[in-house]
């Protein structure tokens, strides 16, 4: 018997579409897999385990350095818009914000053109959206001003930052709101629709699937990132040594900026294996 069941020996199936079902209470949590297989309950836990960890990892995270200066970090757009205007009134209360958007690899449109709109007390032309058939433009719809940040900002993008985060770093850029600090993004902007299928293979069932190209972002200058990402305002890379070390020197430069000191080493540690739960309160 399995620990934890009541009695109960309980198994756990990972199907091709990439989910876990129990077969005694019928949960469904999503899991990226590719194959069909039988898990004890420890293994079961681990996945857990890991899908806890990996779910917390993708979390807003703030640092604060009194009200001179805000850090927010932002692994992925899939915030909420609720989630999103309740950070901003958070950054409201700061002089500057630093939008650490290293390693975002996008996500939903609805969370770039809020994030858009949260940085201008005006309409916002972020892109047209082009397809075989027309083009439409991406507009970010003022909140106005007094729920905006109008403060200094800075974003940090590297190459893994692409799609949404990319869109938004650039039209920070054509807009003059802000200055862009890091490296060339990734310049994978066009939207797709997948596809996804499966085939036997014995006992086993793998998944495959199609991306199709649906639209291309053309943006206000009339320049596709796709294939060419943004170049930054100030190109600033680790080295080697700097890798090794573990040392952060982007971002301890770039507080720097607005008069923080941060050791390059503090830096690269500022958001590592602190939970979600005991993030810094934002005052």
């Amino acid at each position: 018997m399995d620990p934890g069941t009541g009695g109960q020996r309980r198994h756990s199936y990972i199907t091709s579409t990439g989910f876990r079902r129990e077969n005694n209470s019928g949960f469904l949590t999503r899991f990226p897999v590719v194959c069909c297989c039988r898990l004890t309950y420890y293994e079961q836990e681990a996945l857990a385990k890991n899908a806890a960890r990996e779910a917390e990892l993708r979390h807003s995270r703030f640092k604060s350095f009194g009200d001179q200066l805000l850090i927010w970090q932002i692994p992925d757009f899939d915030l909420p818009e609720s989630e999103g205007d309740e950070a901003i009134e958070k950054v409201r209360k700061h002089r500057a914000l630093i939008l650490d958007l290293r390693g975002n690899g996008g996500g939903f449109v609805s969370t770039e053109t809020r994030m858009v709109s949260n940085f201008f007390d005006r309409d916002v032309k972020i892109c047209d959206t082009v397809t075989r058939k027309e083009s439409k433009p991406r507009i970010a719809k003022s909140r106005g001003s007094e729920k905006v940040f109008s403060g200094k900002l800075v974003v940090l993008v590297d190459s893994e930052s692409a799609s949404a985060s990319e869109v938004l770093a650039r039209t920070i850029q054509l807009e003059k709101r802000g200055t862009i600090i890091g490296d060339q993004t990734a310049g994978r902007v066009m939207t797709a629709r997948r596809h996804w299928n499966q085939v036997a293979i014995g006992l086993k069932a793998a998944p495959y699937g199609l991306s199709i190209t649906t639209s291309d972002l053309i943006m206000p200058d009339g320049v596709s990132l796709e294939d060419r990402g943004v170049t930054p305002d100030q190109v600033r890379l680790p080295s080697p040594d700097d890798l090794a070390a573990g040392r952060d020197v982007v971002l301890s430069y770039a507080v720097s900026l607005f008069g923080v000191i941060l050791d390059p080493v503090e830096a690269a540690n500022l958001f590592r294996n602190e939970p979600v739960e005991s993030k810094q309160e934002i005052k």
